[in-house]
């Protein structure tokens, strides 16, 4: 059973609580000779978060166990009997207690501890970066205490001769380089040399066993994910008074990720009227509302380029503000952002824009839709800000030379959120997997001096698809580049099979004394119905496409014959053969977004675009729509319809002269089927199959260019022959 960081907290400093009394904020003596003097032989130390995971902080240890290597234990050696004299034993911990391990794992956000190898937070003591961190620290300690000693058996010699050890003059350590922020202004290299100076003095960090394992082995477990409840008990303990939600979404199945209620969900101020007086700013309660941004990551995933995924925009908005039910003549939805952190596109403007705005930056998104990508892009890093050089460098020389003895912020264990970390020229940001629920809590990370902070908070549910894919092919269900598929042809009679039955799509064949009220039925192979138009099908995820009968489809899904792609065994089937029979029907899906503009002869759409001649009336509709695999891409669905008679306005939906029951009953329609019938959701086209044609039609103008083929031939005549031929013309 998992237990969350923070009841795994409360339950062992109560077990901690009932020997020792719990001290916070520890902050170690420059010099260990006072301490020195209390440790005794047999006292180990354990090096431990502040969290006191561990069962105690200091134990009496046996003989044999002294003799165990102190990498392993993670524990100093202590001095011998003759430098420290027997004292009693007492229940509270000693006052040095070097802390190797950070509060919270900055890779996942789970608290640290070491105690349950099998949750989040864990640090084993035999990894290298946890053996070196120790070795260092022995080091120096053990410099500082013969540095202790030196200068106690110094003062006693001088005591003895009667020298005052107050006046004595002590030799002058050299003079620590100055720098300061006009110093560091007026010399370039000065700059670049003190920010290489805070870069190799920052404190060293280190995340716990499953980021080390999802980021050099990708494998790790899940974490649970929350609820949107808990969300928003996260928000309203924001130490900040002006916050900014940025909404992540994946345009991989935009907006099937996309929170509908999250406007209510979390208490935010809803989206400005298009009323020029209204504000920009509105208050609740003496609060600042909070405000929203949405940021649809992996942009490159729609288009080629990013002129060509700008020109989206205006599809994208208009499918958002169906889905938050939101009037586009009414609101203003200005605050959508389409970046792509692989490319670079607008992710410097957004980057500017969280500098700029400053207080919490909330990212809320769903699981696994980049949230964590989104901050290591888009996280105002101040590597060239003078001022926190010099503010960093001035605190790097009031800090002990131990790194692990450095000041931890206090911890509240009545809140929420853990304490902020202090902030870094270059700090470790969170870690990035395609596994989902890689952030087990939040993430804090200051920026500007103390201007604001980005909280990574953990995704919520997406879906349970992956549970019906085998283990070898659970990774392949993410779309990490954009595809570029081949329009297949799904005639009447015939299925499209997705990743070898995950997913099979069907053109109904509506009975003529049906209407469209009626249930969906599997596969209608009655002689009398009326037989489906071709649907052109664009598979935009990464499973294997296959177009075969209705009849095998079923056989298929039934387990009763092997899926195959062409004879020898081929093709690649995702699905678990014990999850075959939950597959079912999503329901019936009507292709109803026209779309002929767009698809007119080239002749008649040159024209068009050229000298905006109107088509002439056409004997024929398209009609297209996109089918969404909840986290795994879209297809894009076209059909070609006839019409009874000519149509005179393409952009009028009633130019048919017929009711819309009957119009509805003439659209192409299908029935797709999935795991339980769900994961399967609908958007208006985008049509990005259109990039890939126009760049076919691009290669092959230049291909005929660079060969020649587009010059006449000539006869292959003689040149008399040919003046002859002239003369007789």
């Amino acid at each position: 059973m998992f237990t969350c960081p923070r009841c795994a907290f409360l339950r062992n400093l109560q077990s901690v609580s009932k020997s020792y009394p719990l001290r916070r904020n520890i902050r170690p003596s420059r010099s260990l000779y006072s301490v020195q003097q209390r440790l005794r032989p047999g006292h180990v130390e354990i090096f431990s978060s502040k969290r006191n995971f561990s069962d105690a902080a200091t134990t009496t240890t046996s003989s044999a166990s002294a003799d165990e290597s102190p990498a392993r234990d993670l524990t100093v050696p202590p001095e011998s009997s003759e430098q420290s004299p027997q004292q009693p034993h007492s229940p509270i911990p000693p006052s040095v207690q070097p802390e190797l391990l950070p509060l919270c794992c900055p890779g996942c956000g789970a608290y640290a501890q070491t105690v349950d190898p099998n949750e989040p937070g864990y640090y084993s003591k035999t990894r290298r970066q946890t053996r070196r961190a120790l070795q260092e620290a022995q080091r120096v300690l053990a410099e500082q205490r013969k540095e202790a000693l030196k200068e106690a058996e110094k003062e006693a010699k001088e005591e003895e001769a009667g020298e005052n050890s107050e006046d004595a003059e002590k030799p002058a350590r050299p003079p620590r380089p100055i720098f300061d922020e006009v110093a560091l202004e007026e010399n370039p290299d000065l700059a670049e040399k003190a920010t290489k100076i805070v870069a190799a003095t920052a404190p060293p960090t280190q995340v716990c066993d499953r980021c080390h394992d999802l980021i050099h082995h990708n494998k790790g477990v899940p974490a649970p994910t929350p609820t949107i409840e808990s969300i928003r008990a996260l928000l309203e303990e924001s130490p900040h008074s002006r916050n900014r939600v940025y909404h992540v979404i994946d345009a991989a199945d935009f907006p099937a990720s996309l929170i509908t209620g999250i406007y209510r969900a979390l208490d935010l101020q809803y989206q400005r009227s298009k009323n020029r007086r209204s504000k920009t700013e509105k208050f609740k309660h003496g609060k600042r509302m909070t405000t929203i941004s949405f940021v649809i990551t992996r942009a490159d995933l729609l288009a080629p380029t990013k002129e060509k995924a700008d020109s989206l925009m205006q599809r994208v908005r208009r499918i958002l503000l169906d889905r938050l039910h939101l009037d586009p003549d009414d609101v203003r939805l200005g605050n959508i952002h389409m970046i792509s952190s692989h490319r670079g596109w607008w992710t410097k403007k957004v980057k500017e824009e969280i500098r700029e705005h400053g207080g919490g930056i909330w990212v809320v998104g769903k699981a696994n839709v980049g949230k964590s990508s989104f901050i290591t892009t888009c996280f105002p890093k101040d590597s060239r800000n003078l001022e926190k050089v010099a503010e960093l460098l001035a605190r790097r020389q009031q800090e002990p030379e131990l790194p692990s003895t450095q000041e931890s912020p206090e911890l509240d264990t009545d809140s929420l959120l853990p304490p902020a970390p202090r902030e870094e020229l270059f700090p470790t940001l969170p870690v990035v997997s395609s596994l989902p629920g890689t952030t087990v809590s939040p993430i804090r990370i200051p920026f500007g001096r103390g201007k604001g902070e980005m909280i990574d908070l953990p995704g919520l549910e997406r879906g349970n698809l992956h549970e019906f894919v085998k283990d070898e092919y659970k990774r392949d269900l993410i779309m990490t580049k954009r595809m570029k598929p081949t329009q297949l042809s799904i005639k009447p009679r015939q299925s499209l099979l997705l990743g070898g039955g995950l997913v099979k799509i069907t053109p109904w064949r509506p009975s003529s004394s049906e209407g469209p009220e009626n249930e969906p039925r599997n596969d209608s192979e009655n002689e009398g119905d009326a037989e489906p138009p071709t649907v052109l099908a664009a598979n935009f995820t990464p499973l294997e496409a296959h177009v075969t009968r209705t009849e095998k489809a079923n056989e298929i899904l039934r387990g009763e014959r092997t899926y195959n792609t062409g004879g020898g065994g081929r093709g690649t089937q995702v699905i678990r053969p014990d999850m075959l029979h939950m597959v079912s029907s999503a329901g019936v899906i009507t292709l109803s977004t026209d779309v002929t503009r767009n698809h007119l002869p080239r002749r008649i759409q040159k024209e068009l675009e050229d000298h905006g001649t109107p088509p002439p009336p056409l004997p024929y509709r398209v009609f297209a729509t996109d089918i969404l695999i909840e986290g795994v891409g879209w297809v894009e669905l076209t059909a070609q319809v006839r019409v009874r008679r000519l149509v005179e306005d393409l952009n009028d939906p009633t130019a048919l002269g017929e009711t819309e029951e009957e119009r509805r009953r003439h659209l192409p329609r299908v029935e797709v089927f999935s795991p339980n019938g769900r994961h399967i959701q609908t958007r208006a086209p985008l049509e990005t199959y259109r990039f890939i044609e126009e760049k076919k039609r691009r290669d092959k103008r230049k291909l005929s260019l660079e060969s020649g083929s587009h010059r006449p031939q000539r006869q292959s005549i003689s040149i008399k022959k040919r003046a002859a031929h002239g003369a007789k013309v």
